[in-house]
């Protein structure tokens, strides 16, 4: 079946988050490689584009007008690939100045979130009535299908190309660009005229709990993705630790549409609930990497099980509780997601150095236990929440969804 808005849109999210993704996995190891700079430097560096990357969305939110997105995505890209040709000339020229590097690469990061902005905004001005929960997986299936397959083509670009490994985003970033044209320009949605618009710059009633509970989803989701790697390698081995990587996302590529189809006719609190008792569930089991692959693969699977079902939950209510606002909705949701790994990944990789690894998978299934009495504290709120977002997807579908795939 033909997702909602066509499969052009998830093919341009695949292709700009392997633009990051093919640089990312290796890029501190290429900066070490050339010696420019310390360890720590090099961390300051990388961090940068991290940061930006991650919490930058609310920086273009006031400033990607709608109906834009289209332009958005391929500046974007173009903008990532000319950083990636200037911090190659920097390793040639031997440029040695940390504020330079740091600023180059916070700008690569940038762009990446804006891209990521301009797409989830398009995307939620194609679907269609009820289209909202499977759209969102179709998002969430190309996030992974790229999040499995770059740092693979990463590796072997490092091994193959040395001090040139810098540029092997821009093949990725020029193919984005290309396919975005095929792309209809985003259309701005006419459920709410401009003079009745609103008018404030805050948080649209509902949105601060919404947040608050996709702040603590996201400190047990980066348990496994930011943290895991360093604390299990010792016990498992790097290849085993890549392959439960390996088959998280293939497990999302593979399955998101059956577990979205499964899960169509269960209430988006419900919803909630579950995941986060599948995320706790399986990141308390990440404290016993000693258990064996089998151990781990049954916690992965909890963890894989609770994304498949938080995301497209989190990004339908957040858009319906937006009214409209939509850049204002991914941005927020976008920024505290990544301020939340942040946070996390930080405080477990502290936590792992001072020799208390499993306090910092207790506190990750501790978080997801409160978000999920949060929301049985609030079920009324959420339950609003997804009433809304079912009269904002049935309100907006005649105006906002252009035919699949066409060009302006």
């Amino acid at each position: 079946m033909t997702p909602p808005g066509g499969w052009t849109i998830y093919a341009v999210r695949f292709l700009t988050y392997s633009t990051w993704g093919v640089l990312y996995p290796f890029y501190t190891v290429w900066l070490l490689d050339q010696g420019l700079f310390s360890t720590a430097d090099c961390g300051l560096i990388t961090g940068a584009a991290v940061l930006a990357n991650r919490l930058g969305s609310l920086a273009f939110v006031r400033v990607l007008p709608p109906g834009r997105e289209r332009g958005a995505i391929i500046g974007s890209q173009l903008a990532m690939a000319a950083t990636a040709g200037l911090l190659c000339a920097m390793v040639v020229l031997q440029i040695g100045s940390l504020l330079a590097w740091t600023l180059v690469s916070a700008v690569f990061g940038l762009a990446g979130s804006l891209a990521t902005l301009a797409q989830l905004t398009l995307i939620v001005h194609r679907f269609g009535p009820g289209e909202a929960r499977r759209a969102f997986s179709c998002e969430n299936v190309a996030l992974n299908a790229a999040g499995g397959l770059a740092p693979f083509v990463s590796s072997l670009a490092y091994a193959a190309t040395g001090r040139f490994y810098v540029l092997a985003p821009i093949g990725f970033a020029v193919l984005a660009g290309v396919l975005a044209t095929r792309l209809a320009a985003g259309r701005v949605p006419v459920r709410q005229p401009a003079a009745k618009a609103p008018q404030t710059t805050g948080l649209p009633a509902g949105m601060p709990v919404l947040l608050g509970v996709n702040f603590l989803t996201h400190i047990t989701y980066a348990q496994f993705y930011g943290v895991f790697a360093v604390y299990a390698t010792p016990s498992l081995g790097a290849r085993s630790v890549g392959l439960l990587f390996a088959f998280a996302s293939f497990a999302i590529v593979v399955t998101q549409a059956l577990v979205t189809r499964l899960c169509r006719d269960r209430g988006e609190p419900v919803l909630i609930m579950a995941a986060n008792l599948a995320l706790g569930a399986g990141t308390a089991l990440l404290v016993a990497p000693g258990g064996g692959m089998a151990l781990m693969l049954c916690a992965v699977l909890a963890i894989t099980v609770g994304e498949m079902l938080y995301g497209p939950v989190y990004q339908t209510l957040a858009v319906a509780v937006a009214g409209g606002r939509t850049s204002l909705a991914v941005g927020s949701l976008t920024f505290v997601w990544g301020l939340a790994e942040s946070l996390a990944v930080a405080a477990g990789l502290w936590l792992i150095g001072a020799g208390l690894g499993p306090v910092t998978f207790l506190l990750g299934a501790a978080a997801a236990v409160a978000a999920l009495v949060i929301v049985a504290v609030c079920h009324r709120r959420f339950a609003a929440m997804a009433e809304g977002a079912l009269a904002h997807s049935a309100a907006s579908a005649p105006a906002v969804r252009p035919t699949a795939d066409s060009t302006s």
